[in-house]
């Protein structure tokens, strides 16, 4: 597991509930990380396909990124799409 998600849970947590995106969804999706970054990804599995594996697109969804002891994410056009928090009607909330 990355040690920036070990370390930094709480703060990756908070970020999530301040921005509207579930927890869940981040903690759970395709990642590629090293000790000062941390990149979530989404994969539309298209048949026949093994996603990354065979170098099938991946939407970058957010980026998290260790700079002096702190935190610094980027969100891009697809964050709420595939991380965001849906309303009771279904709606993601922006």
């Amino acid at each position: 597991m990355a040690k920036i998600i070990v370390v930094y849970k709480k703060e990756i947590e908070e970020y999530c509930a301040e921005n509207n995106l579930s927890v869940e969804k981040v903690f759970n999706s395709p990642r590629c990380y090293d000790h000062k970054s941390l990149i979530f990804q989404h994969h539309d599995p298209e048949k026949g396909k093994m996603g990354l594996l065979d170098e099938t697109p991946a939407a970058v969804t957010l980026a998290i990124f260790l700079e002096n002891g702190k935190l610094r994410f980027e969100q891009t056009e697809h964050t709420h799409k595939y991380l965001g928090v849906a309303d009771k009607a279904g709606r993601r909330v922006a």
